[in-house]
């Protein structure tokens, strides 16, 4: 890996793939670097590879709002050279929250390496090549993040990803409910999962539907219909049910998972109990 100055740079190049992997500054980040730009000019130059903007897409934008020439260094080096180059410099420099790192170790993990770029001015110059994609190396991945986020967060973050209900991952998104728990809830029915991002409290609604489907579980008889089937026919005819929960307000809903849901699990457990009957007690000859 080297970094040689550039001379003679494209004129406002445009972000690199790799670059775009990285989520962008908000608009406090942005202002920030502006200020910063102005009262001291640009101290980190530009990186560019492949003619584009591998690192400092931001430092660019601030450039120019700043009315600062900004100053050029090309990367050289292999595709996943640059790969690491990024998540090693932005993660560490970058004030990310550990869900962004997880999400963007994800994406990286899954960046195919074998990509054509076409034209920079064209609308769409990125085309994947008809060679077997390559994809990162998780191991270096992680290596480069500097333990920034554990592999059980990453985990989940992939199988949130693959598996989600959209709305789920918004929830995700918004901090509304951790990554594991959603994780958990993504093996429910997709209108489970949209229920609970839309509950005032995803997190206890989550762990309220996977105690009951774990109550659920259990091979069924000869001729008797599967437990989880049954429960996710109930949930989807229930058109009524939903219309009058997307209708209510948030104080409705929380009243309904801490009253009517609880109270739905207890009746359900005494009836088990009722069900089992109660027990005997047997003797022996030599006690008649």
């Amino acid at each position: 890996m080297n970094l040689t100055p550039i001379h003679n740079p494209p004129e406002r190049p445009n972000a690199h793939p790799i670059c775009l992997l990285m989520p962008p500054a908000d608009d406090d980040e942005l202002q920030n670097l502006v200020d910063d730009i102005r009262a001291h000019g640009l101290l980190d130059p530009i990186v560019l590879f492949e003619n584009r903007i591998l690192d400092g897409r931001n430092r660019a934008a601030a450039c120019e709002i700043a009315d600062v020439a900004p100053r050029y260094v090309e990367f050289e080096g292999a595709r996943e050279e640059a790969l690491m180059f990024v998540v090693s410099h932005n993660l560490k420099r970058r004030h990310l929250t550990k869900q962004a790192i997880a999400d963007t170790l994800v994406e990286a993990e899954d960046f195919n390496l074998h990509y054509e770029l076409g034209e920079p001015s064209a609308p769409s110059d990125i085309k994947m090549s008809a060679q077997k994609p390559g994809t990162a190396s998780s191991r270096e991945l992680a290596k480069a993040a500097g333990g920034a986020v554990s592999r059980e967060m990453i985990n989940a973050t992939r199988k949130v990803k693959e598996k989600a209900e959209p709305e789920l991952q918004e929830a995700v998104k918004r901090g509304r409910i951790g990554v594991q728990d959603a994780a958990k809830a993504a093996d429910l029915p997709a209108e489970q999962q949209k229920a609970i991002a839309a509950s005032p409290k995803p997190r206890k609604a989550a762990n309220a539907a996977i105690e009951a489907m774990k109550g659920a579980v259990g091979r069924p008889a000869r001729g008797e219909e599967d437990p989880r089937a049954a429960l996710r026919k109930a949930w989807v005819k229930a058109t009524a049910l939903r219309r009058l929960w997307e209708a209510s307000d948030n104080s409705t809903r929380e009243w309904f998972m801490d009253v009517v849901w609880l109270d739905l699990d207890e009746a359900d457990h005494h009836k088990r109990e009722r069900a089992d009957g109660p027990r005997t007690m047997t003797t022996g000859a030599n006690d008649r």
